[in-house]
């Protein structure tokens, strides 16, 4: 694949988010620590990385009135989230250009969820997100306590996302950061922040990935002005 939007538009990973990411039984603990209490009616939410818009079925499980606005680097992710979801907004962005977002004050609350540790350019994702944030950011990172890896020949996520396909050439970065590090990162991008909180747990990588690191701790973030 040439680039990260090509690869997030292979078939096995669009049949994957078909079926997962899409009620609130399939959010990770990690996630819903945070996001449960966050959630009020009449919010406007954007979902960076919003693939077919699973947050916002889940997010209606829990509110009867709030918008909803998702961009994603896949066209065909955007098509299947306009079909399943036609009262919420969505749009098809290329990676690292968010001028579909110009123009708008900002949005309640704001969820980068599951992409991060799998794009080069994290760090300008976060600026992003914070920028468009007016209350509540909430992120996730792959994070260790050992050195960061940011190293794409050694760290790196398979695109076999639901064990279908078999083949391990087409691959993203897996970034595993440094929890300490992490922590200075995001504190320095988010500037004027009022709280910052996080919850995870240690796991193994996923069969899919491929890292020097035994151990993965799965850090969500929730960031507040």
């Amino acid at each position: 694949m040439s680039n990260n939007a090509e690869s997030w538009s292979q078939p096995n990973v669009v049949d994957f988010f078909d079926n997962h990411r899409t009620t609130t039984a399939d959010v990770y603990p990690s996630e819903w620590f945070f996001l449960k209490d966050q959630l009020h009616e009449g919010m406007s939410v954007l979902d960076i990385g919003c693939a077919q818009g699973g947050f916002a079925g889940i997010i209606g499980e829990e509110l009867s009135k709030f918008s909803y606005t998702g961009v994603d680097i896949s066209k065909v992710m955007i098509a299947k989230a306009n079909a399943q979801h036609p009262q919420h907004t969505f749009h098809h962005v290329a990676e690292n250009d968010y001028s579909a977002l110009s123009g708008r004050e900002g949005y309640d609350m704001t969820l980068v969820l599951g992409i991060l540790h799998l794009h080069e350019t994290w760090r300008e994702t976060i600026k992003v997100a914070w920028k468009q944030t007016k209350s509540v950011l909430i992120l996730d990172l792959r994070e260790t306590f050992e050195n960061t890896v940011e190293d794409k020949s050694r760290s790196y996520f398979t695109m076999d996302i639901n064990g279908s396909n078999g083949d391990y050439s087409e691959v993203l970065p897996y970034n595993v950061i440094n929890i300490g590090e992490a922590l200075k990162i995001i504190t320095s991008i988010c500037s004027g922040l009022e709280k910052i909180s996080h919850y995870g747990y240690l796991q193994s990588p996923s069969d899919t990935t491929v890292t020097p690191i035994d151990k993965i701790f799965a850090n969500v973030y929730m960031i507040q002005k």
